[in-house]
């Protein structure tokens, strides 16, 4: 229905408030999709009332892949979008400047970065937040996980999230996930000074797919970022590479992580 009304995919996503790469994914019956978004698409390419219907009820009947649309309603859309793209990749690059990646969060750390986040969130709120980063963490242990490739700022390991005791244990796991094989972890040290993280952090997520392009995605206080110009996705893939450039080496990196563990506790 698209291409019949000469419609690009940008075009099309922006319609329904979704991502380019999104909506590549639900044309390609990779990931499932809402019937809010259908019901945009559909008016958009002028769908007629009868196949505005059909559509409409397979969208609400159907049940959509991946374990985290059990948690609709309870999460931003923008989020449980990440999720599936996090689920789907083959590659992870994540640059973070003041705090430890989801994926590498202990349970305490990740309530304390809760309780102290911009949102208002109720303790029932936090438990189920708590819930999903956790079944998230899961694709590490997985058969065929993602190579993870993490770029921390020294910032994200010396800030006392949760306290002392809680900063201790979140070091000594981060050390133990930097060991797995497909894991590595980096930290920018002080001494680096400038580089080019310090307006915040970012992911980039590659596929096995060669048709599947790579995806950007940054977490602001305003909202969640999809980045899909080819120009914005090179310019963070070139960002990425000179932090793994600025920062110590894997070991060294470990061996810091290990000293401030021991400070800790």
């Amino acid at each position: 229905m698209r291409e019949s009304i000469a419609m690009t995919i940008e075009e099309a996503a922006a319609s329904a408030g979704i991502s380019a790469s999104h909506l590549s994914r639900v044309e390609r019956a990779l990931v499932g999709v809402r019937a809010p978004a259908v019901r945009a698409l559909l008016q958009t390419y002028g769908a007629n009332a009868s196949t505005t219907a059909d559509l409409l009820d397979a969208a609400q009947a159907s049940t959509q892949r991946g374990w985290w649309h059990r948690y609709a309603g309870s999460i931003p859309d923008e989020y449980a979008t990440y999720i599936g793209f996090e689920s789907d990749a083959s590659r992870i690059w994540n640059f973070e400047l003041i705090s430890i990646p989801g994926l590498l969060q202990t349970e305490g750390y990740t309530r304390s970065s809760l309780h102290g986040g911009v949102a208002r969130l109720t303790e029932e709120e936090i438990e189920r937040r708590i819930e999903i980063r956790l079944r998230r963490q899961a694709l590490l242990h997985r058969d065929n996980p993602p190579a993870l490739w993490v770029v921390l700022d020294e910032a994200a390991i010396r800030r006392q999230v949760g306290g002392a005791a809680t900063m201790a244990e979140q070091m000594n796991h981060l050390a133990t996930i930097a060991a797995l094989p497909h894991v590595d972890v980096q930290i920018v040290p002080f001494e680096a000074g400038a580089h080019p993280g310090a307006p915040g952090g970012f992911v980039i997520l590659g596929f096995t797919d060669p048709a599947d392009r790579e995806v950007v995605y940054i977490e602001t206080m305003a909202g969640d970022l999809y980045p899909e110009g080819d120009a914005e996705v090179q310019s963070m893939t070139q960002a990425f590479d000179r932090l793994r450039a600025m920062a110590l080496s894997p070991d060294d990196s470990a061996s810091m992580i290990r000293d401030v563990a021991e400070e800790l506790s």
